[in-house]
Formats: structure tokens, sequence, C-alpha cells
């Protein structure tokens, strides 16, 4: 039997606490605090961000990486996790089991994604 889970699902059940920061090129890209099935992700570098997101590969447009998302968001739901996407200190997104979307599950189709701030993720270019 095989059972396959999106990477945010698998890495919030093996990452259970703790925090690492991540440096590209010596400069402070990205910070990552895990704890009580929350990771919280504290981006510094929006260029990191961006070429994370791009190599996704496949799924160029906005309406893929949504669907993408979403599809993450659920699986992150259902197995009780949470991922907060915050820029330079600032919540941006919440996603999975902590999402109390309002505005936000119109646009997104789904009560598993919420924007806390619309301006700072358009600001990240996600």
């Amino acid at each position: 039997m095989r059972i396959e889970v999106q990477l945010p699902t698998w890495l919030g059940h093996v990452i259970t606490s703790g925090e690492v920061t991540l440096f590209t090129d010596d400069k402070e890209a990205l910070h990552l605090k895990a704890g009580n099935k929350k990771i919280d992700l504290d981006v510094v570098d929006k260029k990191f961000v961006k070429d994370v997101v791009g190599s996704l590969g496949g799924r160029t447009s906005i309406r893929g990486r949504l669907s993408q998302i979403k599809s993450i968001a659920e699986e992150l739901r259902n197995e009780e996790l949470t991922v907060t996407v915050s820029y330079k200190g600032n919540r941006v997104v919440t996603v999975g089991a902590k999402a109390k979307p309002k505005i936000s599950r119109v646009l997104t189709g789904t009560n598993a994604i919420e924007i806390n701030s619309l301006r700072k993720l358009i600001e990240l270019g996600v």
C-alpha cells in the first residue's frame, strides 16, 4: 500500500519543534519555527520565495498555483496541521487547520486558506 502526501504535510509531521534560519548567498532568506502542529515561515528575502515558487514547475498560471496551494491547504487541514507565511514579521497567509477565512474563501474556494494581508501577498509576488 502506498500513501502519498504533499511535502508541507510530511514536514508538519516530521518537524515537531525547533527553529532554523535559511541563508542564500550569505543573506538571510527564511526563518522557520515549528511547534504544536504548526509551522511558521517568516520570509526575509522575497526573491527567495519567488525562486522557490517558480521552481515548482508546470503550474505557472495563477489558477494553476492556486489549485496546487488549495490542495496542500486542504490536506494540511485534514491532518490538523497549520502553516503560516509572514513577510518580515507581518502575517500574509494562514493555511490548514487554523485558517479562518472570511472574504478570502470566495477568492480561494476553500476554508483552508486565510489571506491575512492581501497587500503583503501582492508585495511578495506569489
